[in-house]
């Protein structure tokens, strides 16, 4: 029996497909149970049971392969009246991170007790990170050339 070369390239991403959505359909899986368990552990309740799709990339693996970085995002509630959105990062199979909105460990104190949680002092933050207001601050593009300047040099735009 003889393929041509146009059918066997077809078999091969055919084969190829197939992989990728069965990998990813176990990956959700993966995901979705961890979700669940990360709720359950922390009181939180899952909505809508299942988790979504956010995000594929490429990463390398503790042993230096190239492996798939999926993230799915999820959403839960602590009050059953404010909706929160969490994630899940796969590498591979394994889970690496499974994370909730920002504040959600204050507002997690706050529900478990009625007293207030203490003021937080501002932190000083590491050399390598900076405040959005700084960065924007120091990214600001410069004003662009008043139009007697551009008189001066010659431009004939207008």
């Amino acid at each position: 029996m003889f393929l041509s070369w146009t059918a066997l390239v077809f078999v091969i991403a055919a084969a190829a497909i197939a992989w990728f959505w069965q990998d990813s359909l176990a990956a959700r899986e993966r995901a979705n149970a961890a979700a669940i368990d990360a709720c359950e552990r922390l009181g939180l309740q899952f909505l809508d049971g299942t988790v979504a799709f956010a995000r594929i990339g490429w990463t390398r693996s503790d042993r230096g392969w190239l492996t798939l970085r999926r993230t799915y995002v999820f959403d839960y509630t602590a009050t059953s009246i404010e909706r929160l959105q969490g994630f899940v990062v796969l590498s591979g199979q394994r889970v690496d991170t499974v994370g909730y909105a920002p504040g959600e460990s204050a507002r997690r104190a706050v529900l478990q007790s009625a007293a207030p949680p203490p003021a937080a002092e501002p932190k000083e933050l590491p050399g390598n990170v900076l405040q959005l207001d700084q960065w924007r601050a120091q990214r600001r593009p410069t004003a662009p050339p008043s139009r007697e300047d551009r008189e001066d040099r010659g431009d004939q735009r207008h």
